[in-house]
């Protein structure tokens, strides 16, 4: 099974559990897929802990108070990850041109612990944009994180030796100031689409009375 059939798959597997299909379908009805899938009710995630690349921990409240672009994958990866890691540079650089990048956050959150140590994240992720962040943590809380939002990723033929591939969904996920999930943007990652996703969640959130 390739990468895309795979990540195609692992979405519609944990939608299905996790009810984010109804909320896909929901959003269909009321815009066009050129924003993302934006849940029609922000999405809370159980708690967890990880760790970003300078050693501090990331958690719910490292998100809470700014917007945040979370990507999965594995700095070994040959081809997905690199394209959508350049796809979410671009993003930021629009919404800084823009004035609307403020204090948003971007974070590469690694599937593959075993190889991707805090000092190989920080060294990887700044060939894309110097704002970016590296996360990565025990297996237990990676998993715990990863299917809260909808992502599956497996080493189809172990974690033995230093070469082995990673299976995994190529998928894009915008939290709030709330820590919780506000849209999801599959493969493939237009920087248009993303950005087009966050201008319309801030201005909800920005609408919504709790917010005031």
């Amino acid at each position: 099974m390739n990468r895309q059939n795979f990540a195609l798959l692992a979405f519609a597997l944990v939608a299905a559990t996790a009810g984010i299909a109804a909320g896909i379908w929901s959003f269909r009805a009321e815009a066009p897929a050129d924003a993302g899938f934006i849940y029609p009710e922000p999405r809370p995630v159980p708690a967890f802990e990880l760790v970003r690349h300078d050693g501090t921990r990331f958690d719910s409240r490292t998100l809470a108070g700014r917007w945040s672009f979370v990507y999965f994958g594995f700095t070994y990866c040959p081809d997905v990850c690199p394209t959508a890691l350049v796809d979410l540079s671009r993003v930021q650089q629009s919404l800084e041109r823009e004035g609307l990048d403020r204090d948003t956050r971007y974070y590469f959150v690694s599937v593959d612990p075993k190889r991707d140590t805090p000092a190989r994240l920080a060294e990887y992720v700044v060939h894309f944009n110097s704002r970016f962040w590296g996360v990565t943590g025990d297996l237990p809380e990676l998993e715990r994180f990863a299917r809260a939002v909808g992502v599956g990723f497996s080493y189809p033929q172990g974690t033995d030796g230093d070469h082995y591939p990673v299976d995994h969904t190529s998928l894009v996920v915008l939290f709030g100031p709330d820590a919780k999930v506000h849209a999801v943007f599959p493969s493939p990652h237009r920087p248009d689409v993303m950005i087009e996703g966050f201008r319309r969640a801030t201005a909800r959130a920005a609408a919504s009375p709790l917010s005031r």
